[in-house]
């Protein structure tokens, strides 16, 4: 399964469910002639049986409701406003029209090359590059509405990025790939913090940070160990400070005991809603907070108990 953002999902069948690879992931159902799919920040997904969207329901926005027509797609919220979608043969989306104006999105060869927004005074365009001779697909850089080439990226034979910055060099980040296993970053001003990664259940984990502490990498000489299905169990920060993490069958978070094994010892537990990604109850020392929702996951009340 994959989502609006690139990430993607993988579930396998186990009788009658599907079962996320790692915890964090969500919930995937067959429901009669399409899908439910309730991720782990509450944000519900209704598709039909060809995998097209057809409900998003979120609990700071509501749901919006996906028409598929002849001449595009409709996207209502509750509210009774509309944006209307057109796509090419490819599902690529060509134009967006909203009541303030309309988006154009041009292509070649499945790649974005321009985004352009228009209104009654004018119309501004963004534009795409693509500039690296060994992959076509690899954006290399954004030039903005002024004309200004604002953000520039670079990258290795493995496709892999190996430096960020933004106009006249600004914010330039440089990384050094060591056998898929480590990567050597550096910032702006120089600084150098070394993260080695560990395979758990099929994904990347950082295990440790080596380096300078910096406003982009405060958690440098930091450790982290994690379970077989890849949910961190204990952080060891630079101050030599631990907390750990233990979780339910769902993979949610039911204790934290920070500054472990010490006097100063802390625990903090959670109890979750039954069915959504929510906490109930979280209990820590001197006080008990207690959460009610409504059906769609929003927050009706309130309240916190000193003891």
């Amino acid at each position: 399964m994959a989502l609006h953002h690139g990430r993607e999902l993988v579930f396998t069948l186990s009788g009658s469910n599907f079962v996320p690879r790692n915890p964090d992931q969500g919930l995937l159902e067959k429901k009669g002639n399409g899908w439910e799919y309730l991720s782990a920040d509450n944000e519900r997904l209704v598709f039909d049986n060809d995998g097209r969207l057809l409900r998003q329901t979120t609990t700071a926005l509501g749901t919006r409701y996906l028409a598929y027509t002849a001449n595009g797609i409709n996207v209502d919220d509750e509210a009774g406003n509309r944006l209307t979608f057109s796509e090419d043969g490819k599902h690529q989306p060509t134009s967006l029209r909203t009541p303030d104006g309309q988006v154009t999105y041009s292509y070649d060869s499945r790649r974005l090359t321009a985004v352009t927004r228009s209104n009654g005074e004018g119309s501004l365009t963004r534009r795409y590059h693509y500039e690296d001779s060994r992959n076509g697909s690899l954006l290399t850089g954004i030039t903005d509405e002024r004309g200004v080439r604002y953000a520039s990226w670079h990258y290795d034979n493995q496709g892999r990025a190996i430096s960020s910055e933004h106009a006249t060099g600004a914010e330039k980040i440089s990384l050094s790939h060591h056998g898929g296993y480590s990567t050597r970053v550096t910032n702006e001003y120089g600084k150098q913090a070394i993260y080695y990664f560990q395979v758990v259940n099929g994904s990347r984990r950082i295990v440790a940070i080596e380096g300078e502490p910096s406003p982009n990498c405060p958690s440098s000489n930091s450790t982290f160990t994690y379970d077989d299905q890849g949910l961190l169990t204990s952080k060891r920060d630079n101050n030599g400070n631990l907390t750990t993490y233990q979780y339910n069958a769902r993979g949610l978070e039911t204790t934290r005991t920070e500054a472990a094994g010490t006097a100063q010892a802390r625990t903090i537990t959670t109890d979750w809603h039954p069915t959504l990604f929510l906490p109930v109850q979280v209990s820590e020392p001197g006080r008990i907070t207690r959460y009610q929702y409504d059906a769609e996951g929003r927050k009706t009340g309130e309240t916190v108990t000193t003891r």
